[in-house]
């Protein structure tokens, strides 16, 4: 069964939120090769959330300690992080983005 893994954090400050989103966006899928989808949005000016997908439960534990080191790499980024994980029941992409239409 597919499963997520929610991760929410507290940045320290707005500047070390804007410092790593460009940085995760580079190194989470390296580091995360396991999962199958990685999407990071940033909930509020020093708060955000990721959300990576994998094709089961094995697989996303054994992501962890990767995800670990990849945190811990950024020193000084965060208050606070923690996550949720659990089976996925909908994980609908839109054709048109899969075909690299315009969905508009």
């Amino acid at each position: 069964m597919t499963v997520a893994r929610i991760s929410m954090v507290e940045y320290v400050s707005k500047e070390a939120a804007d410092d790593f989103e460009p940085k995760y966006s580079e190194v989470a899928p390296k580091s995360i090769p396991e999962a199958d989808n990685l999407i990071l949005v940033r909930t509020a000016e020093t708060s955000g959330m990721s959300v990576a997908i994998f094709k089961d439960e094995q697989t996303a534990e054994n992501a962890l300690e990767n995800r670990k080191k990849m945190l811990d790499s950024f020193p000084n980024t965060f208050k606070d992080y923690w996550h949720l994980q659990g089976p996925v029941s909908l994980n609908f992409i839109n054709k048109k983005l899969k075909l690299g239409l315009d969905n508009s």
